[in-house]
């Protein structure tokens, strides 16, 4: 059954969260040896000769170490295997899930322990894969502490230098980049001394060197709490991984910086709020297990919301909160001008939908209502875009509920939805990034879901925006199915951040042909088959332009 957290540390792989099958042994006594094809069960080896597993004393056919094709052999019919418990109690179990329980199928995660090389294949039966965590994480030390830094200035995550002086220091451990603990680490009154002193981290990066005596943790209600939790996922994210413990330090102006990953080991999720957060990862797939991922399915809903601006005929900004401030379903995004908080970005924030065509009808009804809003004289033009005006990023948020949120598919949101979209900006809006727009951008929200924040605002285009929405939807339904994954490739990566179109697109056709194979395209390609086209016909989006007549919203 689908549901199972498992451990690699490189020469094992134990289960160490998830129900374990009737008559089995806990997950701690039980595990797969991979060296020279023995399986240990309960202390008892099962040899594989040939390609075959014994299970109940008749042979099945096996290809692959984890999750591999099982073949026809006998006790399978019609998809379905008996597997016998203690000779007395019996269970019909899906093929597709592992038959005796004692290794990873579809629908399971494996975590890689420390800088281990990943278990090699990752794709479980019927096509779905496994879910695997930290899988670059012998890349990211193979790599080292100049290749680290790199990737993170890129990613805009400040890194802290040996010349620097720390104030204070903080660890944030991050599980599939989401936040189990920040913690301010304590120095005994003494004060801190310069990184050039200090240790080493995983990444090779210096660590601020403190005499530690405790640590103070800090509660989601202290301000300080998601600033620190962001730039650490950030951080995490830009080097390719989705566990870790991320050292940050800030400066004597109190601006924050990375000093360092640190990547848990084998005994770390073995116990306290590693093991927890396993646990709860086999909780979120045991429940996407039972609602039956994939096309049709309706329990996965999209919101969002787009941002844009309003201008004179000068050009000059018009506050959008003259007009729209505590509007229904319209409202205005704050920032700092001058040093004084303004609301000059118009938002909208339309009712949520399992579909990109009812999402985009909830969306325009909304444009209706700001333009009835907004007086026609003077004349402005409604702008949206990357940064349609110089200094001004804005963004076209996404908010996805109904899956669980994992490093894989905010991997998948970038090279599906983020990449194609960045195909087809225009050269200045390449300006917003690192900024604003980078990869992996995300924020949890109430409704339990959360919000993928890389996207320019899509407003520009209804073209693009239906994309975006079928885009998005598409990763969120074909998660476990979608493997090709170009923002993993750093030259696409480079390419992103450059605003490099030419190169970027490069990857194009290679991500068309792996969403055409998932179950799912036939019902969305009508929403994203016009821009890859515009994409393969070199054209851009207007953001020159007043987007409303494109929404067919009157103007004046």
């Amino acid at each position: 059954m689908a549901g199972n957290v498992w451990l690699w540390d490189g020469k094992a792989c134990r289960r160490i969260a998830g129900m374990a099958e009737a008559g089995e042994a806990s997950a701690d006594d039980r595990h797969v040896k991979c060296d020279n094809g023995i399986a240990e069960a309960n202390g008892r080896a099962a040899e594989r000769e040939a390609g075959l597993e014994t299970v109940n004393g008749r042979g099945v056919g096996l290809t692959g170490s984890l999750g591999g094709k099982r073949g026809s052999g006998d006790g399978l019919a019609e998809g379905l295997v008996e597997v016998h418990r203690r000779g007395a109690e019996r269970r019909t179990v899906l093929s597709e899930t592992s038959r005796c329980g004692n290794e990873p199928g579809a629908g399971d995660a494996i975590i890689v322990a420390g800088s281990v090389p990943a278990w090699q294949v990752d794709v479980g039966y019927g096509g779905r894969r496994v879910l695997v965590l930290n899988a670059n994480a012998a890349d990211f030390a193979e790599r080292g502490r100049d290749e680290a830094e790199r990737r993170m200035r890129r990613a805009g995550a400040p890194v802290f230098s040996p010349e620097q002086r720390s104030l204070r220091r903080y660890d944030v451990s991050l599980f599939q980049l989401q936040p189990l603990a920040v913690e301010q680490l304590m120095t005994n009154g003494r004060a801190p001394v310069a990184a050039s002193a200090a240790r080493t981290s995983a990444t090779g990066a210096p660590a601020v060197s403190v005499i530690r005596a405790e640590s103070r943790a800090i509660q989601v209600q202290d301000a300080r709490y998601r600033p620190l939790a962001r730039l650490a996922a950030r951080a995490l994210h830009a080097c390719g991984l989705d566990n870790g413990i991320v050292e940050l330090a800030d400066d004597d102006a109190g601006k924050c910086y990375v000093a360092g990953i640190r990547l848990p080991s084998a005994a770390a999720y073995r116990a306290g709020i590693w093991r927890e957060a396993a646990a709860s990862l086999a909780v979120q797939l045991r429940q996407a297990g039972r609602a039956g991922r994939g096309p049709g399915a309706q329990d996965i809903l999209l919101g969002a919301d787009p941002e844009f601006l309003l201008l004179a005929e000068n050009g000059r900004i018009v506050s959008a909160a003259r007009y729209l401030d505590g509007g229904h379903g319209a409202g205005c995004d704050a920032m700092v001008v001058g040093g004084t908080i303004r609301r000059p970005i118009a938002e909208l924030r339309p009712a949520p939908s399992p579909t990109p065509a009812g999402l985009a009808r909830n969306l325009r009804r909304l444009l209706q209502q700001a333009a009835r809003r907004i007086p026609d004289q003077p004349p402005l033009r409604w702008a949206a875009g990357g940064m349609p005006a110089a200094g001004f990023a804005l963004g076209g948020h996404i908010h996805i509920s109904g899956v669980p949120l994992t490093g894989r598919l905010l991997r998948q949101l970038d090279s599906y939805a983020a990449f194609p979209l960045a195909m087809i900006e225009t050269p200045s809006e390449q300006a917003r990034r690192p900024r604003y727009g980078a990869l992996g951008d995300f924020r949890l929200q109430p409704h339990g879901g959360f919000e993928y924040r890389t996207l320019p605002s899509w407003l520009a285009s209804p073209l693009a925006a239906k994309a975006a929405f079928a885009l998005a939807l598409l990763c969120a339904r074909e998660t476990d199915v979608l493997a090709y994954m170009p923002s993993e490739d750093d030259k696409y990566v480079a390419a992103y951040y450059a605003g490099d179109r030419a190169a970027l697109a490069g990857c194009m056709e290679e991500l068309a042909a792996s969403m055409a194979r998932t179950a799912s395209y036939a019902e969305l390609a009508r929403w994203i088959e016009p821009l890859l086209q515009a994409i393969r016909e070199g054209r851009t989006w207007d953001t020159a332009g007043d987007f409303r007549p494109k929404w067919r919203i009157g103007t004046p």
